[in-house]
């Protein structure tokens, strides 16, 4: 399998965000939860994991992100070596980030579909959402997509509900009362691995998106796993 620093990962970046802020602010990627911005502290900790090549497929307001990642002051500070060709090595040290337009109303697995043009030197690659803190082990989980031999892995994560659980009798009495409890089935967190020919040899059509169907088909397939994660997970909607 290959090193870390030779597993690219999509960090998808181009969806309307609506729940999150207007049409004429800044993306909610690039607002800022900490010192730096959401995506850039994605991106930050995958680096520390050992990965060091991002694909930003972008769309809705995209021209925020490219003048993000363009500003020689952000170019300094994170160290980043912006590729502009599809014909590239990548740099050791810094954080390697392709930025393309992927177009404003394409899906999630169409984006994905899109980025594979910068992936030829990789049999496998990783994907994540641009809005989402989770310390994932990827070792652990790239070692559980060895020793399972499929095509796909995702994150699952044992959420607690975020409301007060009843349980009522025939005569509509509160018998019992569960504040937030963990939920039966655990949730996609949304931190992927696929090995590439999946998206080759797999057919879909332009309207299937990540979640709704493509998921789905390879799990009836049997041919994609869950990493639980049991430590901290955030994920930035409102």
């Amino acid at each position: 399998m290959q090193s870390h620093k030779q597993i690219p990962i999509i960090v998808l970046s181009g969806g309307k965000g609506e729940r999150f802020i207007g049409k004429s602010n800044s993306p909610k990627q690039l607002s800022k939860v900490s010192k730096h911005p959401i995506i850039v502290e994605v991106m930050l900790y995958y680096f520390k994991k050992g990965f060091n090549f991002f694909i930003l497929p972008l769309g809705y307001k995209k021209k925020f992100f490219i003048d993000f990642f363009n500003n020689k002051k952000n170019i300094k500070r994170y160290n980043l070596n912006i590729i502009k060709s599809t014909n590239f090595d990548l740099s050791k040290e810094k954080l390697n980030i392709v930025l393309f337009d992927a177009g404003v109303n394409t899906n999630k697995l169409n984006r994905i579909n899109k980025s594979l043009k910068f992936l030829s030197k990789s049999e496998l690659f990783g994907v994540c959402y641009g809005d989402i803190f989770a310390n994932i082990n990827f070792k652990k989980q790239l070692t559980l997509f060895k020793k399972k031999n499929i095509l796909a892995v995702l994150t699952s994560f044992n959420e607690r509900s975020p409301y007060g659980h009843l349980k009522i009798d025939k005569k509509n009495r509160i018998i019992s009362f569960i504040e937030k409890p963990i939920m039966n089935n655990p949730i996609n967190i949304g931190f992927y691995f696929f090995k590439k020919n999946l998206f080759f040899n797999f057919t879909f059509s332009k309207k299937d998106d990540l979640e709704t169907q493509f998921l789905p088909k390879l799990s009836k397939k049997l041919q994609l796993a869950s990493y639980m994660h049991k430590e901290f997970h955030f994920t930035v909607n409102t």
